[in-house]
């Protein structure tokens, strides 16, 4: 399904750095494709789980299990970098991190120039690797952070917003229908 995303901070419409993200569950795996306007592909690092979210970068928190602490983050920046971490949320911005291993790696992305300013990226992750239950479903929430070239945190949208600087509370995650 296509969903638009809006300000982080306020919940309001962003024309300016307009994004839509389509979710689907297939048999086999969840994918996020997200359409972005108006960057200037600001890629952080390009290393595999370095901090690409200091850039441009289409994000997904996906909670499988039924203690919504429990979540994977996962991010994909402009040059097709990755990240991919599993994170257990304490709380008032305490996060423990536990990282994928590039060797483990399940995360499959792809990243396309649509135009001087607009980009395409889709990523896919297996059901069975993310602990996928039918009974629990998925719960999430998708995001971009959109730097203008490099101002870390400048522009953060999200599906259902937060209403702060962290797109870190998992009691805004949805349900995937």
């Amino acid at each position: 399904m296509k969903y638009e995303l809006f300000n982080n901070r306020t919940g309001e419409e962003i024309k300016e750095f307009y994004t839509t993200v389509d979710v689907v569950k297939t048999e086999k795996e969840l994918v996020f494709e997200f359409i972005c306007k108006n960057s200037q592909f600001f890629s952080a690092d390009n290393k595999y789980n370095g901090p690409i979210f200091a850039g441009d970068v289409c994000e997904a928190f996906v909670c499988t299990g039924e203690d919504l602490s429990w979540y994977y983050e996962i991010e994909v920046a402009p040059n097709n970098c990755k990240f991919l971490y599993k994170m257990h949320n304490l709380g008032d911005a305490n996060l423990e991190q536990y990282p994928i291993p590039e060797n483990e790696c399940f995360l499959e992305s792809e990243f396309e120039k649509l135009s001087d300013t607009d980009y395409r990226i889709k990523f896919s992750v297996p059901l069975d690797k993310i602990g996928y239950n039918e009974k629990i479903g998925i719960r999430y929430n998708a995001y971009r952070i959109e730097t203008e070239g490099g101002i870390t945190d400048k522009n953060l949208l999200a599906l259902n917003p937060t209403l702060s600087d962290t797109f870190h509370k998992p009691e805004f995650f949805i349900k995937l229908v």
